[in-house]
């Protein structure tokens, strides 16, 4: 498998021979003479350069040490260099963009821990080429800008980032290589009609977490004429002996399951249905066996055993069983082979292949012929050598050599019908150095479904439940790898949340209730399931995780944000005081009618108390978090979902590890109205990720890792593949983090983890019917003994105030304000918050006056903000108002600023919006205040100006918008690498970033009405019209649209004609390529036949061009995007192939209803006048948009005062047999654009 730390390389210099001309030496060991950067970033220690980034430290952005000696062109560069903690590179051809901030703009050689970058070429700011070839390619880019990869160079060793490399860089023309320690890592013809010239050269310091480079030795040869055509050449035959023709059939490394002799594909003769069949085969071994390997496979599903041993499982064609290491399953004398069969509807074959050596290195082979042993009943004792199999004279017939049509090369070169991909194979897992990835049991998906999650029972089996109705399973796994599988009785599947606890198996069903699962009659099986009156949250954003509190006494649940909080009835309390929107300013909903009404508050976690059967609402403001791990101090963590759709606006928060702690609140809120990190009333989360899907959480609790893995949580993404490590460290009475990317593949959609008894990291990859797959992590080296450091004293008291505080939550306690009240100033916001909640959990007239007696800055802030969440409007609007005003806003610091603005805003939202003279007097204090050094604080006086209508926001406002000051660019290289589907899309966004405060100030602005001239609102649409080319999520231009369009409703006629030619703009993306209709001529396409023309072997064939024309010919894009154009009704399709095989994809376009994601489900809507309406429901505004399955016929809008009601139904909006159109050819030609992420160079064209 990948290894993140490779081995030691020895360092290889220039060959003697390409040096004709001493080089120049551009670092002259002592000081950084010559170069220029950020001081703060660059110095020279014990002859090295070093760039180095801390926490303390960061860099906003890439930011570069630049040589001074002027540009370049043609010139060879090398120098050795070593990095660690992110990655960096030496760039070449480039242009100062930033002078203040040393940017730099062009090619970089890129330095990457990753091996597949690690030497790579990538296009810094070079608009939207990114990555421009990956190591060892040979790329060639034309003057039309296509890129094609024509060969592979180098090899593959593993370079090591923090062992010193020598990197050589020749640039002659428009020809780039690169190599490092001697070895071509990238090999260009660059004849994009923007390709660099020639630029200066720099040292780059990459953004992003803590990281430390160092460069020596930097030497330079200019080059021109014949020496630099003689250099090219010279380094071109030197790269001749290490390159590699393009990449070999992947039939190849298993030729030997189609070289003579072959086997032959064979089936019972006398019928074809989809029962099970059982075959024998005995042959003799003369002497001990040296070697043998295994192939075998049946259309649709295999069980194999030789000598009553397990042999393995093919759960369809496609994904066969293949040993190499088949000899100890065999033995001198007579051995036996027995095959367990079945078809699942059209044409069925069984076929096997072992090929064993003896001791004198003879070959010998079992085939399977028609002359196998055939009986339709299995019976007692059938697998074992001397079982009489006399009776079983069934009649085989044989269907055509191995290679034979349909099956062809089964599983060898990707082909595989209904499941044309099996689980991603561990050798193409990366993980760290020292640790190891098996693959336990493939899931077949007809009988077991697709796992999505995971337990452990007090035994050590482990337990998981498929997403669909294939119920729940226990697996014993040996210490061999091998998995037995057993089904439950228990009439339960479903679920999205299980536990051990309280003696029983608790089981959180999507759709459903609580489940509390026993083995009533212990005979070790679980066959009782009582159903619990509890929540009902359906789909991905409904019932999720269940995890036993600290003490075991009751059980942490959770769910997201389409499941509303336990009744009244089920509930003893709740630790969070008050929940509203608490929005200053209206709320846009999404543009595309996702999560339209849900309001407050959001996802939750309660306390369920197994014996009650009560809930404590515990924790309140998550999007969709879908689970729940707890650190070795008995705190408690959870995954948030990002809102994908919402990139590129101000509203749109990253996936985030938030410390769930009593009484908080995270903020979601649908829609626009998501909270900033920084409202008082919300909570930070301890470490923000990017963007992902988060699913299974686990502590690395018990696990036989190194210690930090053991104090680790870990934190499961499906779209990206990834696990995170997420390392903790102590931070007032909380934490902050840091993620780091464990384990990652593509495709690997990770479902859940847990730690066996065993000490190993078990984990699933499943979802949305996915091929699901058991996986097994250990550490293969000694672990040495550490020794945990002991927490600072002051952390153990810290986390110990913020518990006792926790323990005033929801209870009035007669204590409670003396003890709470002096931490509401404390600088630790868990801390202050703990305080807080505590606080408002008391009657208010037992606290209020102080308040306003408070001398403390932050404590008459934070009362404050308790004080309008909780007071009474007659009793405490006009006092909190004055005593707000008293305050000086130029002697508070950012946080504190911030926090005073919350407190008006909620001042208003709670208690009441102020008139006349107290609204100018707050308004001319809040005006003075605007522009602030603080973007953050910005965005808020705006939104209270605006509220207060104050007439100066306009001019000042549009100011900032037309000033916005640097970019904040998210730093995503890294994460978006391992999608390369999504990640493009991101990437695109991110080279191109969306002018964010601006369209927050815009936003503001669109609720004013008085005020504006005409010049004031064509700077304002002029800037909407321009936000609108950036790229973003898939409903970016969606509420930029819906910005204009309310703002403009807002305008007078007169305005609204002279502004005509700016407000018609149309914010969506327009495809800029030729559309042809389909050829044909089509068929009623089924997944199996559509499955021939779309094996990895035939997508090879496959024109992208003619695919992408497909797309949008077919109606594809008429809901769906791919690649930034088309329609939003549907999912974005860029990024299926990280997530879904081509069989899957294939089965959703031909079967679409068989898997909806509850996200796209189809709805009957019923009018007022009894008419039915069925299709995808899209709520905009006060109409209600219904897109019905017919791709081509108008949506039928309704107002929302005239329909009756919304019901579900399983039917998808999308059309079955719609690729019934196309032939063969266009069928492999789609399915390649679609799994191709858009990228014409993927490998999916063999390239």
């Amino acid at each position: 498998m990948h290894r993140k730390t490779p081995t030691i390389l020895s360092v290889l210099l220039c060959a003697a021979s390409l040096a004709s001309a001493e080089p120049e030496v551009l670092f002259n060991g002592k000081d950084l003479t010559g170069w220029s950067g950020l001081p703060q970033f660059w110095s020279v220690q014990n002859g090295t350069i070093v760039g180095e980034t801390t926490e303390a430290n960061p860099t906003a952005g890439n930011t570069f040490l630049v040589w001074q000696g002027g540009e370049l062109a043609d010139f060879e560069i090398t120098c050795r260099v070593r990095f660690q903690g992110n990655n960096s590179g030496l760039q070449y051809r480039s242009q100062v963009v930033d002078a203040e901030k040393f940017v730099l703009a062009g090619y970089q050689a890129d330095l990457h821990p990753s091996q597949n970058y690690f030497g790579m070429l990538y296009g810094e700011k070079l608009g939207k080429r990114g990555i421009i070839a990956q190591r060892a390619q040979r790329v060639e880019i034309g003057p039309d800008e296509a890129t094609k990869v024509v060969g592979e160079v180098g090899d593959k060793t593993e370079l090591k980032d923090w062992e010193w490399n020598t990197l050589r860089v020749v640039a002659v023309g428009e020809r780039l290589i690169h190599q490092v320690n001697g070895v071509t890592t990238v090999d260009i013809t660059d004849r994009h009609p923007e390709a660099p010239k020639s630029g200066v050269i720099g040292l780059q310091l990459h953004a992003g977490p803590p990281m430390r480079v160092e460069f020596a030795d930097i030497r330079l040869r200019r080059l021109s004429g014949d020496e630099a055509q003689q250099v090219l050449r010279e380094t071109a035959a030197s790269e001749a002996k290490a390159a590699i023709p393009m990449a070999a059939d992947p039939a190849e490394s298993k030729g030997w399951v189609s070289a003579e002799p072959l086997a032959t594909w064979i089936w019972r003769a006398d019928a074809l249905n989809d029962d099970w069949i059982y075959l024998r085969k005995t042959f003799e071994i003369a002497g001990e066996v040296k070697s043998a390997r295994l192939y075998a496979t049946s259309d649709n599903e295999l069980e194999l055993s030789i000598n009553g041993e397990s042999a393995g499982r093919a759960p369809d064609w496609g994904v066969p069983i293949l040993k190499t290491d088949a000899a100890k399953l065999l033995k001198p004398g007579k051995n036996i082979l027995a095959a367990k069969a079945r078809n699942r509807g059209g044409i069925a074959a069984f076929t096997l292949k072992l090929e064993y050596e003896g001791a004198d290195g003879t070959k010998h082979h079992v085939l399977s012929s028609p002359d196998w042993k055939l009986s339709l009943a299995e019976a007692e004792g059938w697998k074992a050598a001397d079982f009489d199999d006399s009776a079983w004279t069934g009649h085989l017939k044989a269907l055509g050599p191995f290679g034979v049509k349909p099956w062809g090369l089964a599983g060898i070169d990707g082909s595989g019908g209904a499941a044309t991909g099996a689980p991603l194979a561990p050798a193409d897992i990366t993980v760290p150095e020292g640790f190891r990835v098996e693959l336990i049991h493939t899931v077949p998906k007809e009988e077991q479904g697709s796992w999505v999650s995971l337990a452990k029972d007090p035994q050590g089996c482990l337990l998981a439940s498929d997403q669909g109705d294939k119920g729940l399973y226990r697996i014993v796994v040996s210490a061999d790898g091998t998995a037995t599988v057993e089904k439950q009785p228990a009439p339960v599947s479903g679920a999205q949340g299980l536990a051990w606890s309280h003696d029983a198996l608790w089981f959180h069903k999507s759709g459903g209730n609580l489940f509390r699962i026993t083995d009533a009659d212990g005979d070790g099986r679980l066959e009782t399931a009582e159903e619990i009156e509890s929540v009902r949250g359906g789909g991905e954003h409904g019932n999720h995780g269940l995890v036993p509190t600290e003490d075991g006494s009751q059980i942490y649940l959770l769910a997201g944000n389409f499941t509303d909080p336990p009744a009244p009835e089920l509930r003893s309390g709740s630790r969070v005081r008050t929940w509203a929107e608490d929005l200053l300013l209206p709320r846009m909903w999404d543009a595309r009618g996702h999560a339209r009404g849900r309001l407050a508050p959001g996802g939750w976690v309660s306390r369920f108390d197994p014996q009650t059967r009560k809930h404590e609402i515990h924790t309140i403001g998550f999007r969709n978090h879908y689970d729940l791990a707890m650190n070795p101090h008995g705190d408690l963590f959870t995954y948030d979902s990002d809102m994908e759709w919402d990139m590129g606006s101000p509203w749109y928060v990253p996936t985030r590890i938030c410390h769930v702690v009593s009484g908080g609140d995270f903020g979601w809120r649908s829609g626009s109205g998501r909270w900033p990190a920084y409202y008082e009333d919300s909570l930070p989360p301890v470490v923000d990720i990017g963007p992902g899907s988060p699913t299974g959480m686990i502590a690395g609790t018990g696990a036989k890792f190194p210690l930090r893995y053991r104090e680790a949580i870990f934190a499961l993404d499906w779209t990206f593949g990834t696990i995170y490590a997420i390392h903790l460290e102590p931070q007032g009475s909380s934490y902050t983090g840091k993620a780091e990317p464990f384990l990652y593949g593509a495709p690997l959609p990770v479902t859940d983890a847990v730690i066996g008894d065993d000490g190993a990291l078990y984990f699933t990859i499943g979802g949305r019917n996915t091929q699901s797959a058991l996986y097994r992590v250990t550490y293969t080296e000694p672990i040495r003994k550490e020794d945990r450091v002991p927490e600072a004293s002051e952390t153990v008291a810290a986390r110990a105030l913020r518990r006792e505080l926790e323990t005033f939550h929801g209870k009035e306690h007669p204590g409670a304000v003396a003890k709470a009240w002096p931490h509401l100033g404390s600088p630790d916001r868990f801390l202050r918050n703990a305080a807080r909640v505590a606080v408002e959990s008391q009657p208010v007239a037992s606290w209020a006056d102080q308040v306003f007696s408070a001398t403390d800055v932050q404590t008459r802030i934070t009362g404050a903000v308790a004080l309008a969440r909780i007071g009474d409007p007659a009793a405490h609007r006009a006092k909190l108002t004055a005593a707000l005003l008293d305050m000086d806003p130029a002697s508070l610091d950012e946080g504190q600023l911030l926090g005073w603005l919350r407190a008006w805003q909620l001042n208003f939202i709670r208690l009441g919006k102020p008139e006349g003279e107290e609204r100018g007097k707050i308004a001319a204090k809040l005006d003075a205040l605007l522009p602030s050094p603080s973007a953050d604080a910005n965005v808020e006086l705006v939104n209270l100006l605006v509220y207060l209508e104050a007439p100066s926001v306009i001019e000042k406002a549009l100011a900032l918008i037309e000033n916005p000051g640097p970019a904040e660019t998210p730093d995503w290289a890294e994460l978006i690498a391992r999608n390369a589907g999504y990640g493009r899309a991101i990437q695109a966004m991110l080279d191109d970033y969306p002018p964010i405060r601006g369209i927050a100030y815009a936003f503001a602005l669109r609720n004013l009405k008085p005020g504006w001239t005409l010049e004031q609102r064509r700077r304002y649409f002029t800037f909407l019209n321009a936000a609108s080319k950036h790229p973003g999520g898939a409903s970016y231009a969606g509420f930029l649209t819906n910005i204009r369009d309310e703002a403009l409703a807002l305008a007078p006629n007169d305005q609204v004609l002279a502004l005509k030619e700016l407000t018609g703009v149309s914010y969506q993306a327009v495809p800029d390529f030729p559309i042809h209709p389909p050829k044909g001529p089509g068929q009623a396409w089924t997944v199996e036949t559509a499955a021939r023309h779309s094996s990895p072997g035939e997508l090879k064939k496959a024109s992208y061009e003619n695919g992408r024309s497909l797309f949008h010919a077919t109606g594809c894009a008429a809901c769906h995007r791919f690649g930034g154009f088309g329609g939003d009704i549907g999912p974005d399709l860029t990024s299926i192939r990280n997530k879904f095989d081509t069989a899957y994809v294939l089965e959703s376009i031909i079967e679409p209803s068989k898997a909806i994601s509850d996200q796209y489900g189809s709805s009957a809507v019923t009018t007022k006048d009894g008419a039915t309406h069925t299709g995808l429901v899209v709520e905009r505004g006060e109409e209600i948009e219904v897109y019905p399955p017919d791709a081509k016929a108008e949506p039928a809008k309704l107002k929302r005062s005239d329909v009756a009601k919304i019901e579900p139904v399983p039917v998808s909006q999308m059309p079955p047999g719609l690729i019934n159109l196309l032939n063969g050819d266009e069928i492999r030609d789609l399915m390649a654009y679609l799994m191709s992420a858009g990228d014409p160079n993927d490998k999916v064209y063999g390239k």
